[in-house]
């Protein structure tokens, strides 16, 4: 039988943090990139960071004449390269021309790991990367198959995606830092591990084996409360998925799976309605501006803070303030 559970409404038990707590800068979850097709430097203070993708963005200007680039291949992630602006030039991979002129807006490709590029650029563009690294890959293999990869996992060949749903799992994370919100940690996990489970499902395909696809259990009630005592006391934090499932003993694909059976809610989602329920409280405050709300929440801008209040509880927060607290 499924165990009631009833998502708090509003938390009368917190106590309201002060417009002058001292706020702990977060880290972007989007870099810049300094060195081509090398992943910037992952400064996470989770546990697991090395199955944590890292996403970049790379910047070119216009140039006054060809410039050239060149990476010896040493990482071991899988890189997913999304061009927002269509670039001319030449791209070498393994030693072999890959394309030579034009490479269409918003299309996607993939590198394998531990393989050499190289490219002339023409003109300036820029594009969105997505570094997946080994430990990722191997933690969803496991929890597909029951067993870790006895071998290095390379899911794909250098080449031009054309999935439909891997490309829209990507864009979803080129503005993760404006939408993704304070729960922005858990959400890029979250789709990071659907990225990773799309390419091993189609890597399954392409080697005739049988992914597995039945339905999740829903979290023990033990594990349940454990999570949600966790994301309590850790609302004014960003929070990953992998401090969840740790907290519980699962790994992050099960966890996520699992929560969302037991709740209706996936782990971003809730996050984001526990924010919204806290800052309820805090607007009960009238000495905390909303702008500070928002912020202690770790909302980016008071208009994305008004947004999401206003989808999860009906009115923007200046409202429910005058005539609903």
């Amino acid at each position: 039988m499924k165990p009631e559970f009833a998502l708090p409404q509003s938390d009368q038990s917190k106590k309201p943090t002060s417009g002058g707590e001292q706020l702990q800068p977060r880290s972007p979850l989007i870099r810049s990139e300094v060195e081509w097709l090398k992943p910037p430097s992952l400064e996470s203070a989770s546990s697991g960071r090395e199955s944590q993708v890292i996403l970049s963005r790379w910047v070119i200007q216009e140039p006054a004449s060809p410039i050239e680039f060149s990476s010896n291949g040493a990482e071991d992630a899988h890189t997913l390269t999304l061009f927002r602006k269509m670039p001319i030039g030449e791209w070498h991979f393994g030693g072999k021309p890959f394309n030579k002129g034009y490479a269409p807006a918003d299309s996607l490709w993939i590198k394998e790991p531990f393989q050499e590029a190289r490219a002339i650029y023409y003109e300036g563009f820029t594009c969105f990367r997505v570094y997946l690294p080994q430990a990722l890959l191997a933690e969803c293999y496991e929890t597909a198959y029951g067993r870790a990869p006895n071998a290095h996992l390379v899911l794909s060949k250098t080449k031009r995606v054309d999935c439909p749903t891997l490309k829209h799992l990507v864009k979803m994370l080129v503005d993760v830092d404006d939408n993704g919100g304070p729960a922005g940690p858990v959400f890029l996990d979250g789709i990071s591990l659907a990225i990773a489970s799309r390419l091993l499902a189609l890597d399954s395909k392409r080697a005739r084996l049988k992914f597995p696809g039945k339905q999740p259990s829903e979290l023990s009630r033990w594990r349940l409360n454990r999570s949600i005592e966790y994301i309590e006391a850790n609302l004014l934090k960003p929070i990953y998925l992998i401090e969840l499932s740790n907290a519980v003993g699962l790994s992050r694909m099960h966890f996520a799976a699992q929560f969302r059976a037991a709740t209706g809610y996936t782990p971003n989602r809730y996050i984001l309605r526990r924010k919204i329920a806290h800052a309820q409280t805090l607007l009960r405050n009238p000495s905390m501006s909303i702008v500070n709300i928002a912020l202690a929440l770790g909302f980016r801008t008071q208009a994305h803070f008004t947004f999401v209040f206003k989808s999860i509880v009906g009115h923007p927060p200046a409202y429910w303030r005058k005539h609903c607290s």
